[in-house]
This record gives C-alpha cells, sequence and structure tokens, in this order.
C-alpha cells in the first residue's frame, strides 16, 4: 500500500510529444523557405561548463557548476529537393532561373574532337545541350575556335630557316587565318610560301595537306634560324557541311567530326571547335553547388500535430550550414539530405526566441 494516494493522470496523456514539425526558414533579405516534410528532426545540445572542485575533505566534490558554452542545433532530415531548399542542401548561392524556350539560340559552344588517333572520328563528344533541333545546322555552324598563343617551340638559333622546323598544332586553310607569330616577344609577319621580301617574315604552309601549318623564318627576305620562344595565335578557316563533314545526335545533344587525321584532312584529334545550334530548352533553376556554405535568417518551427503537445517556435536569429553528411542515391529508398538549423543567440530579452506550447487539449480547444 502506498505512503498515501496516487494522483490520477490527468495531464500527462495531453502532453506527449510525437510528429514532426514544420520549419520555415526565412534568408536574411529573402522570402520563406518551408522546407517541406521531414523524415528525422533532432534538437542537439552542446554544452560545456566551468566546474568549481575543492578537496579540503580529501575527495573531490563540485561546489558549484556552471554553463559556460551552449549551442543549440536543429539537426533536420529533409525528403524535398525543390530548387529553393536545394540551394541550402548543396551550399548554392541564389539559383538563375531560366525559363522555356522551344528555339534557344546556342552560339559557339565548345567541343573537343577526341584525341584517339584513327577512332577520333569515330567517337561523339557532348554539347552542352541536347534535344537539338538539327535543322539549324548548315552553313558555318561548326567552326574551328581560335588557337590563342599556341606554344610552337623554343628556338635554340640551330633551327628555323626550314619550311617545317616548326610547325603549328592544326591546319590553317589561308595565311589570314594566322593573326600573330612571335619570337621571343618579336613580332613576325605571316605570309605565303616564297613570298618572303623585307623584314621579320614566317612563311606559312597552308591548306589541307600533310604539311598544311610548317613555318619558315625569314629576315631582310633572307631565311633565318631563330631563338627564343614561338608563340603563335590563329583561327581555321575551314567550312564543314552536316552529313559531310560531321554527324549529330540531336536527342543526346552530340556530335561527330567524319574526316579527321588523315592526310588531306582539314582536322586534327585534339582540336577545339565551336558549335551553333538551336535546341528546346526547358524551364530549370541553375545552381552553383558549394560557393555558399551558410545562409543567415530567421526560422519558424512550428509542432501541429494532432496528438501530444503542440508548438510554435519563433527564432530570430538562425543559421543553415551545409553538414559532412553524405547524401545518398538510390531507386529502393526516396533520397534525404542534412541540414544543420543553428539556433544563434539574437541577443535582448528574446535571445533564443519564443515558444508558444499547448497541450493537446489545449490545442484543440
Amino acid at each position: 500500500m502506498s505512503l498515501e494516494s496516487r494522483p490520477s493522470d490527468t495531464f500527462t496523456k495531453d502532453n506527449l510529444l510525437i510528429g514532426f514539425s514544420v520549419v520555415e526558414f526565412t534568408p536574411t533579405g529573402g522570402t520563406p523557405v518551408q522546407l517541406g516534410i521531414l523524415s528525422g528532426e533532432e534538437l542537439q545540445k552542446e554544452v560545456e561548463t566551468l566546474t568549481l572542485e575543492r578537496g579540503d575533505s580529501g575527495t573531490l566534490t563540485v561546489d558549484r557548476e556552471l554553463i559556460s558554452k551552449i549551442e543549440v542545433t536543429m539537426q533536420l532530415e529533409v525528403f524535398n529537393f525543390r530548387a529553393d531548399i536545394a540551394e541550402l542542401i548543396f551550399g548554392s548561392t541564389s539559383g538563375v532561373v531560366v525559363s522555356a524556350d522551344a528555339a534557344a539560340a546556342v552560339s559557339d559552344d565548345p567541343f573537343t574532337i577526341p584525341d584517339t588517333g584513327a577512332e577520333a572520328e569515330r567517337s561523339f563528344v557532348g554539347l552542352s545541350n541536347g534535344d537539338i533541333d538539327e535543322s539549324t545546322f548548315g552553313g558555318s555552324s561548326v567552326t574551328c575556335a581560335t588557337i590563342t598563343d599556341e606554344a610552337v617551340g623554343t628556338g635554340d638559333g640551330t633551327l628555323g630557316d626550314a619550311s617545317g622546323d616548326y610547325s603549328l598544332d592544326f591546319k590553317p586553310l589561308l595565311v589570314a587565318d594566322v593573326s600573330a607569330i612571335t619570337v621571343a616577344g618579336v613580332t613576325y609577319t605571316p605570309i605565303a610560301v616564297a613570298a618572303a621580301a623585307s623584314g621579320n617574315e614566317v612563311e606559312v604552309v597552308v591548306g589541307t595537306g600533310s604539311t598544311s601549318g610548317d613555318l619558315q623564318f625569314f629576315v631582310g627576305g633572307s631565311a633565318v634560324n631563330v631563338t627564343g620562344a614561338i608563340l603563335a595565335t590563329y583561327t581555321p578557316s575551314h567550312a564543314f557541311a552536316n552529313l559531310t563533314d560531321y554527324v549529330v545526335d540531336p536527342t543526346l545533344g552530340r556530335i561527330r567530326m567524319l574526316n579527321v587525321n588523315g592526310t588531306t584532312d582539314a582536322l586534327k584529334g585534339g582540336q577545339r571547335m565551336l558549335a551553333d545550334y538551336s535546341y528546346n530548352r526547358r524551364a530549370t533553376t541553375n545552381l552553383k553547388p558549394f560557393t555558399n556554405t551558410q545562409v543567415d535568417g530567421s526560422c519558424t518551427i512550428k509542432h501541429l500535430t494532432d496528438i501530444g503537445v503542440n508548438f510554435i517556435w519563433t527564432v530570430p536569429s538562425a543559421t543553415i550550414l551545409i553538414t559532412d553528411d553524405a547524401l545518398t542515391f538510390g531507386a529502393e529508398e526516396f533520397g534525404t539530405a542534412t541540414l544543420a538549423l543553428n539556433i544563434n543567440d539574437a541577443g535582448g530579452s528574446d535571445r533564443f526566441g519564443t515558444m508558444e506550447l499547448a497541450s493537446e487539449t489545449e490545442a484543440n480547444a
């Protein structure tokens, strides 16, 4: 028999804690972001203490213990990867909204021909976009990119007076394709073969033959050897036709150059190219992951379950930090991401915010 009558349980059943909260985070100067359905929620408290110990009785005892540091963090597991939440998950700066366009034009989309020997002309390479309108390929849609300050070689004073002692990596079609050649910073004027007459000049073999790009240096009309770093800037002006010089995979957004590395082919493996075309652009939000690893703001945590305690916690200062938790992709379960929501000390009388709390009975009154 108990010492006194036990109290009836009139309150406990109304004050149980179950379920997840609804969390709404508002970046400073931004709009509120509701983090959606949660799969995990944990309020973590990191505490450090100061302890006053005494040993005058022979045994250490604690006279006083004070909390010297408290860090409050709400660890959240979220299902929702909507763009504004993905910005927080992936630590991105504000996403750039791109509108849909069924005929979005692309200019100078760069790609590189595979440097794989005989396989170069059998390999598709990816363009930046898929769902391409193949009919927009034609004319000057595919061109050679400019090669800037190509390191042709370093003259040692024993070479340069014979054509082919030094050569460009790729084949210019015209002398005008070569805009600049310097040796140790001294400019040599590109000219046609057998045209040397005066000053610093360099004869350039052009066309699609095996010797295209060979150089021969002249000073005052006489062939000379050169000393110093040889740099060249040029833009091959060859023309390419769809289905003759290249083929396009419009669905996946890939291109394959057909005539590469042959003795009389205009192109070589490893050459940088440019493509102009139109494609069906879908509406997207473009993020820049891990360029903004924390976001300051405020938050409201609302626990609004049908059973047990309800509360609304208004937090004036909060920071979302990316964590080192892995983001696992899989087909068997929905993916979840972890967000660390730090509850900061805002100062004043409401340092960590205010919490309105009601029991089950009060909440449903």
